[in-house]
């Protein structure tokens, strides 16, 4: 039997100490799971045990929720409720990661998406509204209704019939999931706190243009999976997500707002499939077996991604045909290759020609200017053992740049002196311009490892689409 540890513990952002809970393998892209109202993380509680097996899985409590601890003065707003959890992932150093949003999760999650587009792998709707369809006259009501009105809100009956109404079998919701809600709803202070956040929720329908332009622009892979008989949140809201995201999988079921609670076997299988699907890019590495192409590909499988390792004994990279069949299902490509006899401006060329779609092209920093307005490579200083090659990667990012319309091809410059052996450090800058970065020291200098994870945000972020982007530290490597 595959029964997952799940770990409990507090991460500190500023003075607001998150609780969360954490399950699955340390490698790989995570979920992080944003409960609803009056939820906290334990709601979800069985979802880790079913997929924390082969999923990492992170939930936090927001402040004013579960068991994390706010100061007193503490202003309950969404915007400062996703300003502690964009501080949370932070801390726990996640770069990019499926983003699970359930009811209150729509509004926290879409903030943080808005501010960190890149940190958002794929995305994953649960009763989680963002158009005006998708909210019930009931939501309406009670959205613009006045404090007064909305005591009975957090009161156990309330509470109780947000998890069984709609339920297709309500013996199937287990009790102590709205008990417990309850039990941190009556905590001092918790009352005022989800007041606060009742009235404050008008400024999340405000947003709903935005959040929408957001999911047009990034398209990011989608799973849709709603309770119909939310009568908060109703069906119109699962389908509006379509407008925007048409590729996206819908599944609306037969159960209400808190879906999870009874309808988990026919969720948790949806979910996982589109884990295995969508959770990390298909990534080929021609030339992963050298020096840099082995960097990033050690990088890229460390952040949870499928790597495929091509060497020129898999693919010959003058060969469109080679290319296109060695590259077949994969999501982006990464080509850092040298040799003799013109290979590089060859091997650019023939990616060109393959339509790989997403390529970062590793050439070099020769063709990078100097303080003089000359490149590099044509200084009279610049070692002659490197002169030919630096001349090969300038020629093949000017081939890339007067024929790559068909490919949405990235050109990586290391600096043109230090790149230095030396593992990723996190302290580095990518800029797309044709000078090197310098560091604080005036040195344009930078680490393999983290020249490495620069090539992988460009293909996780889809920056420097048609530029050439360099690397360079901002410490000492």
């Amino acid at each position: 039997m595959d029964i997952p540890q799940v770990r409990h513990g507090f991460a500190d952002v500023g003075d607001v100490r998150v609780f969360y809970r954490e399950t699955g393998p340390a490698d790989g892209v995570p979920v992080l799971l944003l409960h609803g109202f009056p939820s906290a993380s334990h709601q979800y509680r069985r979802l880790m045990d079913a997929l924390g097996g082969r999923h990492r899985l992170i939930a936090p409590d927001y402040p004013g929720f579960g068991h994390t601890e706010t100061p007193d003065g503490f202003t309950y707003t969404f915007d400062r409720l996703a300003d502690v959890i964009e501080g949370f992932v932070t801390e726990l150093g996640l770069s990019r990661f499926v983003l699970y949003a359930f009811d209150f999760g729509g509004p926290v999650g879409f903030r943080l998406a808005t501010r960190h587009p890149a940190w958002i792998a794929g995305l994953i709707v649960q009763n989680a509204n963002a158009y005006e369809e998708g909210l019930s006259e009931q939501a309406r009501e009670t959205i613009q209704a006045p404090a007064e009105a909305l005591g009975p809100l957090f009161t156990l009956p309330v509470t109780r019939g947000q998890y069984e109404g709609g339920a297709e079998d309500p013996a199937l919701v287990a009790p102590d999931g709205w008990t417990l809600d309850q039990h941190f709803l009556d905590l001092p202070g918790r009352k005022e706190a989800q007041l606060a956040l009742a009235l404050d929720y008008r400024s999340n329908v405000a947003l709903y243009p935005r959040w929408q332009a957001w999911l047009r622009e990034h398209r990011p892979p989608a799973l849709i999976v709603w309770g119909r008989h939310d009568p908060f949140f109703p069906e119109p809201g699962a389908h509006a997500y379509l407008r925007d995201l048409p590729d996206a999988e819908l599944h609306v079921l037969d159960t209400g707002h808190f879906a999870l609670e009874e309808k988990l076997p026919e969720i948790a299988p949806l979910i996982a499939g589109f884990l295995d699907r969508h959770a990390g890019l298909r990534i080929a590495v021609i030339g992963g077996t050298g020096n840099l192409g082995g960097a990033v590909a050690r990088e890229a499988a460390r952040r949870g991604h499928q790597v495929s390792v091509l060497s020129s004994a898999d693919v010959d990279v003058r060969d469109p045909e080679a290319i296109r069949a060695a590259v077949s299902g994969h999501d982006a490509v990464v080509a850092a290759v040298k040799g003799a006899d013109k290979l590089v401006p060859a091997a650019a060329a023939a990616l060109i020609e393959a339509r790989v779609g997403r390529l970062v092209f590793v050439g070099g920093g020769g063709s990078l200017l100097g303080p003089d307005g000359r490149r590099f490579v044509d200084a009279p200083d610049f070692p002659g053992q490197y002169r030919q090659t630096a001349l090969d990667q300038a020629e093949a990012l000017d081939i890339l740049r007067r024929d790559g319309s068909d490919v949405d091809w990235s050109y990586a410059s290391p600096p043109p002196v230090h790149l230095v052996p030396g593992e990723r450090t996190g302290g580095y800058r990518a800029v797309a311009q044709e000078e090197p970065v310098v560091d604080e020291h005036g040195e344009s200098r930078c680490s393999v490892g983290d020249f490495a994870s620069a090539v992988v945000d460009a293909l996780e972020s889809g920056a420097f689409v048609r530029q050439r982007f360099t690397v360079a530290g901002t410490t000492r490597a």
